[in-house]
């Protein structure tokens, strides 16, 4: 298969989730973080760049440029929905163009669709972007060149993505090891073993200092305490999370398992025993690590996102192992453009829930228009909480949509689980709350922050 050809399939494939993702903007952006994440520039002109994951500026500079130019809210979101899929074509477009490697940008463009369903919606997600950026720094280490090759700039973009990309996730050590290892060992790619080693031993060296000698925020050392399930379960398959993932598979990843399958048997008949070995080991003892620290299991469109490294897993055999089978290149092409097709249509068939979300949302702004006080705090039980997903986000949300449905009138409505919790602040006035603080007028600026509304927050809700 052609550079061009692969080029072309990117450009229609990244065209049609742009295409969605400028047509479900609200549904995207008024969704949890990404409304969190619009809040907090908007508000500071500054990025939020959260648990020093520094790698997120990448995405955030779009609604960020869009902030500084003062553009109005609507702007600021859709440019925001597009550019995280524009990130994702830039890190297509890189490999595909700059580094000339056409296998590698073809896996970006399936990492991207292949298994990708809620995570789409989901859209902030820093350890997706840093899967994208890891096959980039492949990309970057696989051009058949000795470090006595380097420039001085080279370096200093090695050690900068390298850094960058420890500091994504926690999980992209797993990740970035499958992919160096995938790269020593396929003799398209052809990883020089001291670029592998050199990358093994400054990996170590970074991941020492950020997680003993500087610990990251206490979210991820958070997060990693599922890893305890290891020591305490009686059974590592009898889980919740096993048995949503087999569903999860069958209405959503139904890829995954075709591709795992033919890649095993591929690499098999072709005596490929360390990549067989890489691949088979990899895929399930990362799938039990994920499944096991949330036995209990966690809704879709977040563990969905601990699962893409699966996708990567089976997709980079695919494309080295397998396609170059398909002899015929117009049939090559015709699988890739069914698959991109189908699974394009798929990501899109599933943007139900948020505009479910949202006709909720806008139904409540309605009725608080009708009421006398403009700034409620509801608790949970008072909502449809299978609509609503979850409530954390409810203020950025709803200050969000009012903002976008009148400028001149933002509204202010806060969903929590215990709104007692707010009693102490119930005198202020004059201020924005939120579930993690509240903020004065004074110290928002006018441009996305017009609150005229100086009646107090009540507790109630909508009827």
């Amino acid at each position: 298969m052609q550079a061009r050809h692969v080029l072309i399939l990117g450009l229609c494939g990244y065209f049609a989730l742009g295409a969605l993702a400028a047509y479900f903007y609200q549904e995207r952006t008024i969704f949890l973080d990404p409304a969190f994440l619009i809040f907090s520039i908007a508000s500071s002109g500054e990025f939020a760049i959260q648990a020093n994951r520094f790698g997120s500026a990448l995405t955030q500079f779009f609604p960020w440029i869009a902030v500084q130019l003062q553009l109005p809210i609507k702007w600021v979101m859709i440019i925001y929905s597009v550019g995280v899929v524009f990130y994702y074509f830039a890190c297509f477009y890189v490999v595909q163009r700059w580094f000339k490697n056409s296998g590698l940008a073809l896996g970006i463009l399936l990492i991207n669709t292949f298994m990708v369903s809620y995570t789409f919606w989901w859209m902030q997600i820093e350890f997706a972007q840093g899967i994208a950026l890891s096959m980039v720094f492949l990309a970057f280490m696989t051009r058949e060149r000795q470090w006595a090759d380097y420039n001085a700039f080279e370096i200093s973009a090695f050690f900068l993505i390298l850094i960058a990309l420890l500091y994504f996730h926690p999980l992209i050590p797993f990740l970035l090891a499958y992919l160096m290892l995938f790269g020593l060992l396929d003799e398209k790619l052809r990883l020089p073993k001291k670029q592998f080693w050199t990358v093994a031993i400054l990996s170590a060296m970074i991941l020492l200092f950020k997680n003993y000698i500087m610990p990251t925020a206490a979210y991820d050392n958070q997060a990693s305490q599922g890893i305890n399930n290891f020591k305490t379960l009686p059974s590592y398959f009898n889980i919740q999370s096993n048995f949503n993932f087999i569903e999860y598979c069958k209405k959503d990843y139904y890829l995954l398992p075709i591709g795992l399958l033919v890649c095993l048997v591929v690499l098999t008949m072709q005596r490929k025993w360390w990549k067989l070995l890489l691949l088979g080991g990899m895929f399930f003892a990362y799938l039990l690590l994920v499944n096991v620290s949330y036995a209990q299991g966690m809704p879709q469109f977040h563990i969905e996102s601990f699962y893409l490294p699966l996708s990567v897993f089976v997709i980079l055999p695919l494309v080295f192992d397998v396609l170059p089978l398909i002899k015929r290149t117009p049939v090559a092409l015709g699988l890739l453009g069914v698959v991109l097709a189908v699974r394009i249509f798929h990501i899109g068939s599933l943007h139900q829930p948020y505009t479910n979300r949202l006709i909720l949302q806008n139904q409540m702004l309605d009725k608080l228009e009708q009421m006398e006080n403009k700034k409620l705090i509801i608790s949970e039980k008072d909502v449809p909480m299978d609509t609503l997903i979850m409530s954390w986000g409810s203020s950025f949300e709803f200050w969000l949509l009012s903002s976008l449905r009148n400028p001149e009138a933002p509204r202010s409505i806060v969903i929590d689980e215990d709104p007692a919790r707010f009693d102490w602040t119930l005198s202020a006035n004059n201020s924005f709350f939120t579930e993690w603080g509240i903020y004065p007028y004074a110290d928002l600026p006018r441009r996305y922050f017009n609150f005229t509304d100086i009646g107090y927050y009540q507790k109630g809700k909508v009827e």
